[in-house]
């Protein structure tokens, strides 16, 4: 199981906030974590709420079994609850500040809100914090996302063998664990088109033997890094972002554990192109693991 003892769910009171709540609640009150609730109103230019914190348990048990039964083993009563309101004219900075001022694991956070006709906020707010937060970050859409937070049962692993992609598997593992889902391994097998002056044909293009090779490779990385019978392996040919969403869209993915590489300046996360338009157009919710920052496994050091 991961170590996770503090979860965020930061909220502007919209229904895509309102829809990552049952997955906040879930992983915190299964980690037998404090659930932190912070509400950000900026200085100037936003519409202002009809709801203040602190939020009703009541209000909180509503978005709890807004879609149907409440997740199980749920008590929102016994879970260890911290609400804060700040003023700040930039939410992501303030939403990034209060994780590390109170050690955050894991932030939980809808992508759709109030600002700008209810567009999704993955271009601003959402986006801020996946690059600058300091720990993993599960994204739900909003409306796009249907399955429960307690129902999952097939997580999408993107693997390009490097290290923050076996880092994202490891989180992934554990994952499972707790949800008791099984694990898919997707790698996308790009295809290299050259100028027609360098004389390339068709033929050169990946085939069956690299599509079986690859699929080989994930095999021995399902063997050694996870270690049981719930994964399936998967090579496809195509431009990587499209391969995991149609991937997705297509085998009723509910979970997708995905790594995102580099760094922009000293403490900025710079998305990797890829995981960024995961992120942004995938079916179900997203659970980003950073490149460096804190881990989550079991084994890594407290911080």
């Amino acid at each position: 199981m991961l170590s996770i003892r503090r979860v965020l769910w930061p909220t502007d009171f919209s229904q895509g906030a309102d829809r990552a709540f049952p997955h906040a609640a879930a992983l915190a009150s299964w980690h037998d974590a404090e659930l932190h609730v912070l509400h950000v109103t900026e200085d100037q230019g936003t519409e202002a709420s009809d709801v203040d914190v602190p939020i009703s348990e009541s209000t909180l048990s509503g978005l709890l079994s807004a879609d149907g039964d409440p997740p199980p083993h749920v008590d929102l009563g016994a879970l260890p609850l911290v609400q804060e309101q700040r003023e700040h004219d930039s939410p992501s900075e303030a939403i990034v500040g209060y994780t590390e001022e109170h050690e955050i694991d894991l932030i939980v956070a809808g992508t759709h809100g109030r600002r700008g006709l209810q567009r999704m906020l993955i271009g601003s707010v959402a986006e801020e914090v996946l690059r600058t937060a300091p720990c993993p970050v599960l994204t739900v859409r909003g409306e796009h996302n249907n399955t429960p937070a307690w129902a999952v049962r097939n997580i999408l692993v993107p693997v390009d063998f490097s290290d923050a992609s076996l880092e994202a598997l490891r989180h992934a593992k554990e994952l499972a664990l707790t949800y008791g889902a099984q694990i898919t391994l997707l790698h996308a097998v790009e295809e290299v088109v050259y100028p027609s002056a360098y004389g390339v044909e068709p033929a050169n293009l990946p085939g069956p033997q690299v599509i079986d090779r690859v699929e080989e490779s994930l095999a021995e990385l399902a063997r050694t890094e996870i270690g049981y019978e719930h994964v399936v392996v998967q090579a496809n040919v195509g431009y990587a972002p499209s391969t995991i969403l149609d991937y997705a869209e297509t085998n009723e993915v509910d979970l997708v554990v995905i790594a995102t590489h580099g760094r922009t300046g000293l403490e900025r996360m710079l998305l990797g192109s890829v995981a960024e338009r995961v992120v942004r157009r995938a079916p179900a919710p997203v659970f980003t693991v950073k490149s460096f920052g804190k881990s989550l496994l079991p084994d890594a050091d407290a911080s």
